[in-house]
Order: structure tokens, then C-alpha cells, then sequence
């Protein structure tokens, strides 16, 4: 990916093991920024909406508001869910268009059972369970330096409240959905990887940002050293925040 005024790639972990170390950890490119889930929503909309404005002096109101508050409503969606780990991109697409994804970690740990388990298997299911949930969607097996994983690739049909907009009535919206479940070499549980845009037109893009942070998936603390540099659209507003 071919950066514009963006730092190098930054590492993240995620979720502690009963160990007291993260399970995994993984590279963010160029391009992403990542959340602290206990912000206040009202000044981190304020902070993105400032955001928007500097990177995309060109895009008319709607298309700015637009950004800002479905990219919040997705946000506040996954934090209810049990993310551990939420970070957005802005990207430049041809044509400059503005193009948002945001990407979600959820680690999933059974309560009960053994204390270890068969990823092959693991992966295996849930690959099962999906197809049963997603006739429609693209779902297979994957193997990343990492291990195996289960792939997902849907369109997603979302009624997000009017409200947010102003409207009485939801607007719907159709995401793109790519969701990569890692067995943990920690423990039993998996680490859920999900990535969600509304430019469905990129998927190429997107697909080969995607391919590099899950290549990145380790149990090791990355230094950056050895980080290839993926292309792609260009990257903005990356600052991580304090």
C-alpha cells in the first residue's frame, strides 16, 4: 500500500491469555487507525469529523456526515458485541473517491471443555456453520503462516437507525463482510477477524489489504523489521491516537 503522510505499520495485540500475554499479535499498514473503545463517542465523532474534513476538502456535507456516523454505528456495534480490537481505514480510491472500512477482533473463549483443541477441526466447523448461515457467501479453509483458518466472504444487508440521520424511518445499507476465524495456538477459542466496507466496487483492493495483516497473525511481537510494504490504494489519516 502506497502511503500519503503515514508512519510505519504499527503492531497491535490482542486479548490476554490466562497467561497474562496477548494470544496474538498482527500488523496494521499504512492507512489504519486505531480506536480506544473507551473514548467518549461524542468527541471521537467530533475528532473523525474534523478528520474528514481536512483529508476530503472536496466531498460534499452529506458525504462527510455519511462517513462519520455509519462508521460510528459500526463501531459502537462491534464494541457491543465484545470487540478487543477495532481500527479504521480511510482510503483513496481512483477518481478520489472516499473509501471507509473498518476491521473488528473478537476473541472467543468456550467456557467449559478441554484445554485444548483440534484447530484443523475447529476451523473445519465453523467453516460448516457458516455455510449453513451464508448460503450466498464465499467460505473455505486457509492456511496462514499463523494456521489454519476458516474464510468468509458476504454482502451484508444493514438497517441502521434513521435517526442517526435525521429520519424517521432506518436506511439500509449493504456492506461487504470478510471474516477470517483463527484457531488459537493458545488455548481452546478462536480469534475472529472482521472487516466490513460499504465499497463493495474495491473488493479487489480491500481483499489485498486484508491479505497482508492476516499474513502478519503471530504469536510473536512484531518489530517491524521484516514488514512488506502491500499495495494498494493510497493510505491517509493514519495517527494512531494517544
Amino acid at each position: 500500500m502506497t502511503s500519503t503522510d503515514a508512519p510505519t505499520t504499527e503492531p497491535s495485540g490482542t486479548a490476554v491469555s490466562p497467561s497474562g500475554v496477548p494470544d496474538l499479535w498482527f500488523e496494521l499498514p499504512p492507512g489504519f487507525m486505531e480506536f480506544d473503545l473507551g473514548e467518549d463517542p461524542e468527541a471521537r465523532m467530533l475528532r473523525m469529523a474534523d478528520v474528514t474534513d481536512s483529508l476530503f476538502a472536496g466531498a460534499t456535507p452529506e458525504q462527510k456526515f455519511s462517513l462519520v456516523v455509519s462508521g460510528e454505528y459500526i463501531l459502537q456495534t462491534m464494541i457491543a458485541a465484545g470487540a478487543e480490537h477495532v481500527s479504521s481505514c480511510l482510503l483513496r480510491m481512483p477518481g478520489d473517491k472516499l473509501s471507509q472500512g473498518t476491521l473488528c477482533v473478537i476473541i472467543e473463549r468456550p467456557d467449559v471443555g478441554p484445554q485444548s483443541q483440534d484447530r484443523q477441526a475447529s476451523a473445519k466447523r465453523t467453516a460448516a456453520q457458516w455455510r449453513k448461515l451464508y448460503p450466498d457467501a464465499e467460505i473455505g479453509l486457509v492456511m496462514l503462516p499463523y494456521g489454519i483458518s476458516a474464510l468468509c466472504i458476504s454482502d451484508q444487508e444493514l438497517q441502521i437507525p434513521g435517526v442517526l440521520f435525521g429520519l424517521a424511518e432506518p436506511v439500509a445499507a449493504t456492506v461487504q463482510q470478510v471474516q477470517f476465524c483463527v484457531p488459537l495456538k493458545t488455548g481452546p477459542g478462536s480469534a475472529l477477524f472482521a472487516f466490513m466496507t460499504e465499497d463493495i466496487e474495491h473488493r479487489t483492493e480491500y481483499l489485498d489489504v486484508l491479505s497482508g495483516i492476516m499474513k502478519s497473525v503471530s504469536t510473536d511481537e512484531p518489530h517491524g523489521e521484516n514488514t512488506p510494504e502491500a499495495e494498494g490504494p493510497d493510505a491517509v489519516g493514519t495517527e494512531k491516537p494517544a
